[in-house]
């Protein structure tokens, strides 16, 4: 049997490593997952060095894989440049030989479900929704254009069975450990999974300003293709982890913010006045890091099981 490969690819370093905090408490983590047999924290290597973050080679047949792709990116590229991340993604398909099984985008996201609060949430979904906020090279630091991937809904070939691991006894173990989000949080945070969610990446954003706008702005180009699938989630990479290659995707956002609510919510304030920013998103970050190390040994054995 030809060894299976498992990518699990979050988007920046301070994302990434809230996840690994909880991937490596035995506090946190079922005994199901062990400690990684490559570790790669901190990091110290030069930026652009084709090198994952953690490595899992002692589930039978399988390598699973965690990826940052501020990591990767070539010192050339604005750290948010969804031109950068495409340009720089293939470093991770040409680590080993073996094509992926299963791909999983991580990372921070608003939720665009009604105008609802999940602040703290972490959502799980398979389909995505590229829009571009800056089109025709409206951001001279990214100008990705894809004609044949943007705008519209891109399924995933990921079996619906796979939703199926996430039993009563796992989103337990997972509601059991998720953190409460500073700023505005649910009032039920919990772990919330769909095969029909949609993960609308909005993408060629380089400056946070754009959030004031972006997130309504993608929501509004998924309902005018008529659209009648529930949102998961409303950030900028997902989508760009998508495109990587054809093999079966999911995403798992841990949810900052209310859409149009960027502001009150990632850069909240206390009582002091002392901005809430880096712990709204270690809070999302870690919240991911919850559900994936519930996840992985599952993981491991869904994709050897085909």
């Amino acid at each position: 049997m030809s060894l299976k490969r498992v990518l699990l690819i979050g988007n920046k370093s301070w994302e990434v490593e809230p996840i690994l905090n909880a991937l490596l408490n035995v506090r946190m983590r079922p005994a199901e997952l062990p400690n990684p047999t490559h570790l790669n924290y901190p990091w110290t290597f030069l930026p652009g060095s084709p090198q994952p973050r953690a490595i899992w080679d002692n589930f039978p047949g399988v390598t699973i894989e965690l990826w940052c792709i501020q990591d990767i990116m070539d010192t050339q590229w604005n750290p948010s440049s969804s031109q950068g991340k495409h340009a720089d993604l293939p470093k991770v398909l040409h680590y080993r030989q073996e094509t992926p099984d299963l791909v999983v985008a991580l990372g921070t996201a608003a939720l665009g479900l009604d105008g609802g609060n999940n602040n703290g949430c972490v959502v799980m979904g398979s389909n995505i929704f590229i829009h571009n906020f800056h089109p025709n090279g409206q951001n001279p630091q990214s100008k990705w254009d894809d004609p044949n991937d943007f705008e519209k809904v891109l399924p995933s070939a990921i079996s619906p069975n796979f939703f199926k691991l996430l039993d009563q006894a796992t989103t337990s173990a997972i509601g059991a450990r998720l953190l409460k989000p500073f700023c505005n949080p649910a009032a039920n945070i919990q772990v919330m999974s769909d095969k029909d969610y949609i993960g609308v990446s909005v993408v060629n954003i380089t400056n946070y300003a754009d959030y004031a706008t972006s997130d309504t702005s993608g929501l509004q180009a998924l309902a005018n293709t008529g659209n009648k699938l529930p949102v998961g989630s409303v950030e900028t990479t997902h989508g760009v982890i998508r495109l990587l290659c054809k093999a079966p995707f999911i995403f798992m956002s841990g949810i900052t913010d209310r859409e149009g609510h960027f502001d009150d919510d990632v850069n909240g304030k206390d009582a002091n006045g002392n901005v809430k920013t880096e712990a709204q998103n270690f809070t999302a970050a870690f919240n991911i890091g919850v559900c994936l190390a519930n996840m992985i040994p599952k993981m491991a054995s869904f994709v050897t099981s085909k």
